[in-house]
């Protein structure tokens, strides 16, 4: 087996996540087990991790090299999904918070982490409303929705690793408006060089980018997103990257944007080094 395999792994995943599908949140001995996953994955100690995401209901495949933990998204611990090189150490998170609602944000995270086997993928396990009750007004009532969330496995891991000095690419989707095909934003944490080497590698791939506080775009640069507040907390980059409908559809224009965001790690992976 090869990638394609990956790919289709992940994105049936994706495609199995239902809007009225079960939802809890860890509690007890779980939000243990998530942080000693999180001091696994970022050791690179593949049995450990095993272990720890075999109590977390989550399934170990082997595919081609990599490794892929993953829960069960039509039960009520659908919290993750996690693509990894073993004996890798990770040096960069690609994060993909809303898989199924944000389409083919999961291709993109793992074509970065083909360019980059020290990207680590941490994707989201239940649609976004998965689990809210009907009556549900805010997002905050929507226990799955991880960027709002700071009891969700995905926000405990992504702010263990922010710790660690990780830095984050959190990728969403948006619907195709007027003359922008990206809106970029360092969500809470500090503008940085990743932030501009990211806009400069999708500048020369063609793509129309907004990064500032223009207000046809305020509801997109991520600033309450709680990924963004704990990468500031720990001084780490973050950036939060929404892309239109139109360019995530689009196979070559994901590839560029794959090759511009592994071009960006690479180049912050070599100023922390």
């Amino acid at each position: 087996m090869g990638d394609a395999e990956v790919t289709a792994r992940i994105v049936d995943l994706a495609a199995a996540m239902s809007r009225r599908g079960p939802y809890r949140a860890p509690v007890g001995a779980e939000v243990d087990d998530l942080a000693d996953l999180a001091d696994a994955l970022a050791a690179a100690d593949v049995v450990r991790a095993c272990r720890t995401g075999e109590r977390l209901g989550l399934a170990a495949e082997k595919i081609d090299g990599e490794l892929v933990l993953s829960s069960d998204p039509t039960a009520e611990r659908a919290w993750l999904v996690l693509v990894f090189r073993p004996g890798v150490a990770p040096d960069a998170v690609v994060e993909v918070p809303h898989p199924n609602a944000d389409l083919d944000t999961e291709r993109i995270a793992f074509a970065v982490h083909e360019r980059r086997p020290a990207t680590l993928v941490l994707q989201a396990g239940a649609h976004r409303i998965a689990g809210a009750p009907r009556t549900a007004t805010d997002r905050v009532d929507c226990p799955a929705d991880v960027v709002v969330r700071e009891d969700s496995p995905f926000a405990r891991i992504a702010a263990v690793l922010a710790g660690r000095g990780l830095p984050q690419v959190q990728l969403h989707g948006f619907a195709d408006r007027g003359d922008v095909d990206v809106v970029l934003s360092p969500g809470a944490a500090a503008h940085g060089a990743l932030v501009d080497a990211v806009r400069a590698g999708l500048a020369a791939a063609g793509e129309r980018i907004s990064t500032g506080d223009d207000p046809r775009w305020a509801d997109l640069l991520g600033r309450r997103n709680v990924q963004g507040r704990a990468a500031a907390r720990a001084g780490a980059a973050f950036v939060h990257l929404e892309l239109s409908r139109s360019l995530r559809r689009d196979p070559e224009r994901r590839d560029a944007v794959a090759d511009a965001l592994a071009a960006a790690l690479d180049a912050a992976s070599g100023r922390m080094s």
